[in-house]
């Protein structure tokens, strides 16, 4: 009898199964595969790509990136920066409510800013918008900020930072159910699974042109493209197996689509613990990390060798600053002058289920065995991960990445300033504050800028708090059936603009 009952149910399940694959595979909904699960979606709170790739469908900053990443246009029509920049001036839209209804107003905006900037929130990146001393509701669609210091890169931050609704912001459980102005309602969220957002009807861009959103959280990139190759996801971008990208490109009905990123991905280094204290074994370890190889052989030519924080692209790059070629010789030298003999160095290198990270951590490890480098690599689930790198100083070296590095403000500050609010490795210079505090109050096309963000990148590439893998390059997939989308250079933005798309199957 029991037997029985089972098979009814899981036939009964695989039936559900059926149904909603098949749903899924409709006109009706988009499926996008996304390489992690979000932490949260509260833009008051996240740091990571995959939180905001989700947030930007639900929510919306006063301005965005658009792909070609120059600012445009969301919840304000208009804005002006004094020559100073101290001041900044915006225009709001008149014809926006929140998901529940409520209209969206300047309080909305102040209310937001308030709070990252309420020390008592904990807000991750409260430094980022810290010069800003005041906020002054003219009135329900025009809004000014006054700064206590000039800051020429704060509106690159500004696009950065969704806004939360006055009336809804403190909900206890806000972060997990939010509501925002943007082309898609939240509608349901399954951990480790899918979270499903529905068409803002009335949103003021239009109503989305695809009515269902579906995030579905598949960590292993070669799972995630088994699932896009069967057809039960449309699309996604990052996380593309180096290995089957030829193959991919070769393939008559998939589309892959590739931009030069934004960003940068690292072996971080806590440089307040044992040996790595010491700058020349963090040199050692640097000259360990075979860049050249793993962008030719791991990344299967995806993205180039990484050199520095900034990059190559902007005009801030420093093309002069230290460069660490792969050499064991060269590491055990280094080590040898610190006084470490082989062996005497024991390391945990943390990284998160990416393919891609654990390769290059089992690389790393072999070749730190070389140079008579002990290292331990642990894996863990992503937001596990997360919390130990951002949360606790209970690890030696870790493999991550940044994505949106736009200016050097953005690449440098949070990273390597002694109160970084991403100063994970708790590296300290005071000459590298004193150039970032001064980076944000000189006009960003000066060669005064220009200067200071160099020396500023050969000081922190010299001292090694991080050791650059390689420099990120964007790729997405799609199958032919979906139209009107680009890849974006800022991951965190790929699905921006998903009212837009289409889908033909």
């Amino acid at each position: 009898m029991l037997k029985k009952h089972s098979v009814l149910i899981t036939v009964t399940f695989v039936l559900l199964l059926v149904l909603t694959a098949v749903a899924w595979a409709s006109n009706d909904t988009l499926v996008i595969g996304s390489g992690a699960e979000a932490i949260g979606l509260d833009p008051r709170l996240e740091t990571d790509v995959p939180s905001f790739e989700r947030i930007n469908v639900i929510m919306e900053p006063l301005v965005k990136f658009a792909v070609n990443m120059q600012l445009e246009s969301a919840l304000a029509t208009e804005w002006d920066v004094s020559e100073d920049t101290m001041t900044l001036w915006f225009k709001l839209r008149e014809d926006v409510a929140w998901h529940d209804g409520v209209p969206f107003t300047a309080q909305d905006v102040k209310y937001t800013y308030e709070w990252v900037l309420d020390p008592a929130n904990g807000a991750p990146n409260m430094g980022l918008y810290a010069d800003i001393e005041e906020i002054e509701v003219v009135n329900d669609h025009e809004i000014i900020f006054r700064l206590n210091q000039a800051n020429a890169f704060l509106m690159n931050n500004i696009a950065r930072m969704p806004i939360t609704p006055k009336h809804e912001g403190d909900r206890a459980d806000f972060r997990q159910k939010p509501i925002g102005t943007g082309p898609y309602k939240f509608v349901s969220w399954t951990r480790d699974d899918r979270m499903v957002l529905v068409a803002n009807e009335d949103y003021w861009g239009g109503a989305p042109i695809i009515p269902n959103v579906v995030f579905r959280a598949i960590p292993e990139d070669s799972t995630r493209l088994l699932a896009f190759e069967a057809g039960e996801i449309d699309i996604y971008q990052g996380g593309v197996v180096p290995q089957e990208i030829n193959r991919l490109e070769a393939a008559p009905n998939i589309v892959v689509k590739r931009t030069p990123g934004t960003g940068y991905n690292y072996l971080g280094f806590n440089t307040k613990v044992g040996a790595l204290s010491d700058v020349r074994v963090r040199q050692a370890v640097s000259h360990l990390i075979n860049r050249e190889g793993i962008v030719e052989r791991v990344l299967n030519g995806i993205g180039t060798p990484g050199i520095g924080p900034v990059s190559m692209s902007l005009p801030w790059f420093n093309p002069d600053v230290q460069r660490y070629d792969y050499s064991v010789e060269k590491a055990r030298e280094l080590l040898a002058e610190a006084g470490v003999a082989p062996g005497d160095i024991n390391l945990r290198l943390y990284t998160n289920e990416n393919p891609v990270r654990m390769r290059i951590a089992e690389i790393l490890q072999f070749e730190a065995q070389q140079a008579g480098i002990n290292v331990e690599v642990i894996i863990e689930e992503w937001g596990a991960y997360l919390a130990r790198i951002q949360e606790t100083d209970d690890f030696d070296i870790f493999i991550l990445g940044w994505s949106g590095q736009l200016d050097p403000d953005r690449a440098m500050i949070r990273q390597f300033h002694t109160n970084g609010s991403n100063n994970y490795g708790k590296y300290s210079n005071e000459r590298v504050d004193y150039l970032l505090d001064l980076g944000r109050t000189v006009p960003q096309e000066s060669q005064e800028s220009i200067d200071i963000y160099r020396e500023a990148q050969e000081i922190v590439v010299r001292e090694v708090p991080y050791g650059f893998i390689n420099y990120t390059e964007e790729v997405g997939l799609h199958h032919p059936w979906i139209g009107n989308w680009e890849v974006h250079p800022y991951g965190a933005a790929a699905w921006q603009d998903a009212h837009l798309m289409t889908k033909n199957k």
